[in-house]
């Protein structure tokens, strides 16, 4: 009979969730229940140490032991394993030299970061095991979310009447130093109230060395027990298949030998530790329940030391890891979980449970909540909490550096609204690498020493005005104005830039003369939509600023600029269906571009998240969303970059063009143009803009990485703007306000805050309509709120805080036209378990 067998695409395991913080390297679990791409040893290509290339499935794995009453032992490595390697026997096919150890038959996968589930069957299995594994990811709490840690809940039940004896073990390899032949491998026991684990390091190296630190495990039970320092199958697996508990041995000293040729004491290949819990299971449906936790530090994270052209230009010196303030062993945060690990696990949970109490689709969620896996793939935290997100990476290489500007356009969201500070911290590192005459860094080397070379990206006149934009949203959300006084000087250096040296016809708006943004294969050519837009964006956004800290010169100067610039705008963009691509009429080329450009309004979106109203004509926006529907969304490949009039199936493409940006779809263009569709009342097409990026995403099987340059993209981070576009909300130094476009008279969306989060709540019956805005962690603040109301009847306010009413000498409340107006004579302050109630009646 033939061997048969069906196999689909998600089979293969492609991607999956990185587990570990913001900034300290990870490990990515994948559906097969092997961890890949170990990134946590400070190694490239995340890091700047020596790559890392020890076998991804036997670094740490986790084995149970079983004897069934009446039967022998057996063992099952909880990984569908791979032909060599299972469970540290590297040397020879497991199948042959140990047939009581073997993977299991099954893993079912299901995962929402930051929290995975795995079940576990097999046909000689008497039970199941489900495992739950997590990192903390707590938004605003960025010690919490930069452990170096993962988190292992085991739940075993029993399907047989008879007893079974389990024992699980974690079991770990010692990788520290893995680049040095020459080290000494070094096991050590460690315990404290409630958990026993070990700690394993490295001696007779170079303690400076990236690679060298700590890493263990910690069993989460008094009565664990151990075995520390084992390389082989003998003695180790023999010794676990007659015991139900492991011996409390040390063997590490058995993992070195002495070098025949130097007489030097050296370590042999590998060194394994594994602690384990013990338990019999009394019968069918008997279940135990335990948790592992693995945590790592290596401190010595060095800067990136490299020109542009590959050659060593610095001097190396350590950047760091944020979690160094904290901690200094592996065995310390260990232990700090092991204390605390109910408080951190649940701020986990709640903000997952938070996110997903929505009336949002479930799908739409998942989108927006898988994309958050690149804020542990990518980032770079340093002790002093200097902050970036790799523009792009894969299991080789790095693409690009730190928070790379006309990307963080998009992807920057994500910081700004989950982890504030980090995001102000990556935008005063630009502010202190900008060029003395105003141009902006395409992006910041892993090094915040140095810097980058602003010079080499003088040509992209997109960066000054998102520099600018994200500089002042970040002082508009937060209304921190010491941030503000800090860069201040640098946005306004950054539009007298382009007006200065980039508007030679003085229309207000950037002139482009070919390759000049984020696009970079994309020539345009005098007035252009995308960067011209951007630039609008931004000096609409001063001269706001300006006016509110009393700046009346750069308010003066802007509002003219603006005005200018939005007429030019208007008057050469528009050609009656959509903002065309360019207009360099009178110019270089002489000539105009009619692509449709999916970008084209950008700026819109960023206006709207910042209260600034409508940048363009109203009519003219709307309108020229639904011709990027029309003509450049397409169900079988998503959301074309660019498309021009006449075109069937692919835009004609040079033949020296280095690559095609004009037919493809970019994930974070696509999720960006959503986020832009429901402020202007298109809700059905940003779910189906959405669902169409998911749907390619869970087929591709590339779930939790989005491809673009390099994979776990920075752009595709926009999707983080979909919550606050689902509630039409936008923020302005206390001004909230919410319209959301979302149909239903009731109506329950999760709701971003400057310092945590909550929920907006609609309930509209007959002639009354309720709005209230819950705090689940932080505080609201608002000095002023607007919401638009389903009723356009209603003529009665009452605003209420808990359940108290509001009377006239605290809000002054008015409604018009189905939007309620509310302006507080002081700010009011909304704590969590708090609601701000709005309460409209006809």
């Amino acid at each position: 009979m033939a061997y048969a067998v069906t196999m689909v695409r998600n089979n293969k395991p492609r991607s999956g969730v990185t587990l570990g913080g913001i900034g300290t390297g990870g490990f990515e679990i994948r559906q097969d229940g092997v961890f890949y791409n170990w990134s946590l040893f400070n190694n490239a290509p995340l890091n700047t140490g020596p790559r890392f290339d020890m076998a991804n499935d036997s670094i740490l794995f986790f084995v149970v032991r079983y004897q069934e009453q009446g039967k022998e032992p057996r063992m099952k490595v909880l990984q569908i394993e791979p032909e060599y390697g299972a469970a540290g026997i590297i040397d020879h096919p497991h199948y042959y030299v140990f047939p009581w150890l073997s993977g299991v038959d099954r893993v079912d996968f299901s995962a929402i970061f930051p929290i995975i589930h795995m079940r576990f069957t097999d046909r000689d299995m008497p039970f199941t095991v489900e495992m739950e594994a997590l990192s903390p990811f707590v938004p605003h709490d960025i010690k919490h979310s930069s452990l170096p840690s993962a988190i292992f809940n085991f739940r075993i039940v029993s399907k047989t009447s008879k007893p079974v004896d389990v024992m699980l073990m974690a079991s770990m390899r010692n990788a520290v130093c893995y680049d040095n032949r020459d080290r000494l491998y070094v096991s050590g026991e460690k315990h404290g109230p409630g958990y026993k684990g070990f700690e394993l390091t490295a001696d007779g190296v170079d303690t400076t060395a990236s690679s060298f630190g700590t890493m263990g495990v910690a069993s989460l039970a008094a009565d664990s027990t151990w075995y520390l320092g084992w390389e082989h199958r003998h003695p180790y697996y023999e010794t676990v298949l007659r015991s139900t508990k492991l011996p409390n041995m040390n063997d590490t000293a058995g993992r070195h030998h002495t070098d025949r040729e130097t007489g030097k004491r050296r370590a042999l290949e590998r060194c394994f530790a594994t602690v384990a819990k013990s338990k019999r299971l009394g019968g069918r449906g008997a279940a135990f329940d335990h948790t592992f936790v693995a945590s790592w530090c290596f401190p010595n994270r060095y800067a990136e030391t490299r020109g542009r052209r590959g050659a060593s230009d610095q001097q190396p010196y350590v950047e760091g890891h944020y979690w160094s303030n904290f901690f200094s062993s592996a065995s310390q945060v260990n232990g700090y979980l092991a204390r605390n690990l109910k408080k951190i696990a649940g701020a986990t949970r709640a903000f997952h449970a938070s996110f997903y109490d929505s009336s949002a689709p479930r799908w739409l969620l998942d989108q927006v909540n898988s994309n958050l896996n690149t804020l542990i793939t990518s980032t770079w935290l340093t002790k002093q909490g200097n902050f970036g997100v790799i523009e792009g990476i894969d299991a080789y290489q790095t693409f690009a550096g730190l928070d790379t500007t006309d990307v963080a356009m998009y992807g920057g969201i994500a910081s700004a609204l989950l982890f504030p500070e980090l995001n102000k911290n990556s935008l005063k590192a630009f502010n202190r690498f900008q060029g003395e005459n105003g141009i902006i860094a395409h992006s910041i080397p892993r090094n915040f020493r140095t810097g980058p070379h602003v010079g080499a990206t003088s040509n992209r006149v997109d960066m000054p005005c998102q520099f600018a934009f994200m500089s002042l949203r970040a002082y508009l959300w937060s209304g921190d104005r010491a941030f503000l006084d800090e860069v201040w000087p640098g946005v306004k250096k950054a539009l007298d830039y382009v007006l200065r040296e980039r508007d030679k016809n003085q229309d207000g708006l950037p002139d482009m003369e070919g390759i000049m943004c984020s696009y970079d294969n994309f020539p345009m050519y005098g007035v252009s939509s995308y960067v011209g837009g951007q630039f609008l964006a931004a000096v609409a956004t001063a001269v706001r600023v300006a006016a509110m800290i009393g700046d009346s010169d750069a308010a003066q100067r802007y509002a003219a600029v603006l005005e200018k610039g939005r007429a030019a705008f208007e008057q050469r963009l528009w050609n009656g269906s959509y903002y065309r691509l360019y207009n360099d009429e009178g110019g270089q080329r002489g000539d105009k571009d009619e692509g449709c450009m999916a970008d084209q309004l950008i700026a819109q979106w960023a206006g709207h998240q910042v209260g600034g109203g409508h940048l363009f004509d109203k009519a003219r926006v709307k309108k020229a969303l639904q011709s990027v529907m029309a003509m450049n969304f397409h169900p079988d490949y998503g959301l074309r970059n660019c498309r021009w009039p006449g075109d069937r199936f692919l835009h004609a493409v040079d033949k020296d063009c280095w690559v095609d940006q004009a037919n493809t779809a970019w994930t974070g263009v696509e999720l960006a143009f959503a986020c832009l569709l429901p402020y202007e009342g298109m809700y059905r097409e940003a779910m189906t803009v959405v669902k169409n990026v998911d749907d390619r995403h869970r087929a591709w099987g590339i779930y939790w990485d989005h491809k673009e340059f390099g994979g776990h993209y920075f752009r595709p981070l926009s999707a983080l703007g979909i919550p606050m576009a689902l509630l039409g909300m936008s923020v302005a130094d206390g001004a909230y306000r919410f319209a959301p476009a979302a149909p239903g008279k009731k109506l329950r969306l999760f709701m971003p805050l400057n310092n945590g989060w909550g929920h907006y709540n609609r309930l509209s019956t007959g002639k009354s309509e309720t709005v209230t805005l819950e705090v689940e962690s932080g505080a609201l603040e608002p000095k002023s709120l607007e919401c638009v109301l389903v009723n356009k009847g209603a003529r009665e306010v009452t605003v209420m805080v808990g359940k108290k009413k509001l009377g006239p000498a605290t809000c002054a409340a008015s409604i018009t036209g189905g939007t309620v107006r509310i302006v507080f004579a002081k700010p009011v302050r909304v704590t969590r378990g708090g609601r701000l109630t709005v309460v409209a009646r006809s």
